[in-house]
C-alpha cells in the first residue's frame, strides 16, 4: 500500500489531482502545506514515501504513483489513453486556463490580446473534449479513471473562476462529464462543493500595477521625492504614471527592436512548414531564405538526462519551458524532442531565433529554463549541422544513440 506525505500548496489544484487520486485508491497519504511565499529548492508540490526511498516532484508522476490499477487502466491501452490525458492536461489544458485566470484575477502581467488568445485557446479545449464525450461517460474506458481526475482539476480554475453561464452553455457534454466527476465523494472531500463561475471577471491591467506597487518594498516607497508628499490629490498622479509605464512597457522591454531586421519571413516559413510536407517544401524554403548574418541556428540538450524517467514527463518539461517564453515566439522557432524511452531518455532540440547570441538572457522572463540545456552554436554552412537541423524538422535520428520518441515545435 503507497503510504507517504505529499507537500503542495493550499487549494492548489495540481496538489488536488493528487489528493483525490489517492483518496480513490485507498493510498495513505498525509499533505503539508507549504506557503505560497516560502522559499524552497523543492518543486512544488512534491512527495516523499515512508520509507523516503520515492521522490517524486511533478503532479502527474504523483497522482500516477498514488493511484491503484483500475486508475491507471486495467489495460495497456487503457493505460497509455490515461497518460495521454495527463500530459494533454498538463499542457493545453492548464496553459489555457493559466492564461485567462491569472491576469483576471491580477496575478500576473498580460494584455488584452493575450487574454483574448486564451479565451480562444480555452474554447478549443472545451470543444475538443465536448466532442471526445459526446459517446462517452468518461474519458477513457466505462470507468472513471486518473484521466477524469487529472483533466478536471486542472479545469478547476477555469469552471469556478472565467467559464461562466453563458460561455460554458454550448459545451454541454463537457459539463456533464465535469460536474460528474466534481461531484464524487472522494473530489468533494478535496475540493469543497465546487460552485461554478456565474460571470466571469473582466480582465484590467490596472489590477496588476496595483499588486506590484504595493508589492515594492517599503524603503522603495520612502525614497525621497522632488515635491513634499502631503497632499492625497499625489495619489491619482502616481497611478496614471504607472498606468502610462505599464502600456509603454511592451516597447521598452522588447530585446529584438534595435536588432536589424534582414529578409526573412520568419511567420511566413512557419505558415509553410505547418502547412507544407518538411522534406520538400519547407526544408528547402528555411535554406533557400535563412539569413545568417540576422539570424543564428542553435542546438540544445538537456544536462540532467539522468533525472529523466516517464517520456510523457520529459515532453512536459518541453512544453512548460514554451509556455514560459510565450513573448520570444515572434522572433524563434524551434524543434525540440524526448528521445529514447521510459526511464533512458533526454530531451534535444534545435532552434533560431534574431541575433547572434543566445536569446534567453536578454529578457529575466526568459531565464527559467534555459541553463537546464547545453547550447551549442551551429553553422548553417556546415554539412552535419544543417543534417542536424534537418533531422530535428522532419522528427528524425537520434541523441547518444536514443531514437526519437516524441517532438513539440515552438513557432
Amino acid at each position: 500500500m503507497v503510504a507517504g506525505t505529499l507537500h503542495t500548496y493550499p487549494e492548489s489544484f495540481r496538489g488536488h489531482k493528487v489528493r483525490v487520486a489517492a483518496a480513490l485508491s485507498g493510498a495513505t497519504l498525509k499533505v503539508a502545506e507549504v506557503k505560497a511565499d516560502e522559499k524552497s529548492n523543492q518543486n512544488v508540490p512534491w512527495f516523499e514515501s515512508d520509507d523516503k526511498k520515492v521522490h517524486l516532484f511533478e503532479s502527474n508522476a504523483i497522482a500516477y504513483y498514488v493511484a491503484n490499477d483500475q486508475l491507471r487502466g486495467t489495460t495497456l491501452e487503457d493505460r497509455a489513453a490515461v497518460l495521454q490525458w495527463l500530459s494533454y492536461g498538463s499542457t493545453d489544458v492548464e496553459s489555457a486556463v493559466a492564461s485567462w485566470v491569472y491576469p483576471v484575477l491580477g496575478l500576473v502581467e498580460s494584455t488584452i490580446g493575450n487574454v483574448q488568445r486564451a479565451k480562444e485557446d480555452l474554447k478549443r479545449v472545451f470543444a475538443f473534449l465536448n466532442t471526445h464525450l459526446q459517446t462517452r461517460t468518461f474519458l477513457v474506458g466505462e470507468r472513471l479513471s486518473l484521466a477524469d481526475v487529472a483533466v478536471a482539476a486542472d479545469l478547476l480554475l477555469a469552471y469556478t473562476v472565467v467559464a461562466d453561464e453563458a460561455w460554458r452553455q454550448p459545451y454541454v457534454n463537457v459539463n456533464r462529464w465535469f460536474t460528474t466527476v466534481a461531484n464524487q465523494p472522494q473530489f468533494k472531500t478535496v475540493t469543497g462543493e465546487v460552485k461554478l463561475a456565474v460571470k466571469a471577471p473582466e480582465f484590467d491591467a490596472k489590477r496588476f500595477a496595483q499588486k506590484k506597487a504595493e508589492a515594492k518594498p517599503k524603503q522603495e516607497a520612502a525614497k525621497p521625492q522632488p515635491k513634499p508628499a502631503a497632499k492625497p490629490a499625489a495619489k491619482p498622479a502616481d497611478d496614471e504614471e504607472e498606468e502610462d509605464a505599464l502600456t509603454q512597457e511592451p516597447k521598452q522591454n522588447d530585446p529584438f527592436a534595435e536588432m536589424p531586421k534582414g529578409t526573412f519571413n520568419v511567420d511566413e516559413f512557419k505558415r509553410t512548414y505547418s502547412n507544407q510536407d518538411t522534406a520538400t517544401v519547407a526544408i528547402p524554403y528555411f535554406w533557400q531564405h535563412f539569413e545568417k548574418d540576422f539570424y543564428s541556428l542553435w542546438y540544445c540538450e538537456y544536462k540532467y538526462a539522468s533525472e529523466l524517467t516517464q517520456v510523457f514527463m520529459s515532453s512536459n518539461l518541453i512544453g512548460g519551458m514554451y509556455q514560459r517564453l510565450e513573448k520570444l515566439r515572434k522572433n524563434a522557432f524551434a524543434s525540440m524532442g524526448v528521445f529514447g524511452e521510459n526511464n533512458n531518455n533526454t530531451i534535444a532540440g534545435v532552434w533560431f531565433w534574431k541575433g547572434q547570441g543566445l536569446a534567453f538572457p536578454l529578457s529575466p522572463d526568459w531565464t527559467t529554463d534555459y541553463e537546464s540545456y547545453e547550447w551549442r552554436k551551429l553553422n548553417p554552412e556546415d554539412e552535419n549541422d544543417k543534417k542536424l537541423v534537418n533531422n530535428f524538422l522532419l522528427w528524425e535520428g537520434d541523441v547518444g544513440g536514443k531514437k526519437f520518441n516524441s517532438g513539440k515545435i515552438f513557432k
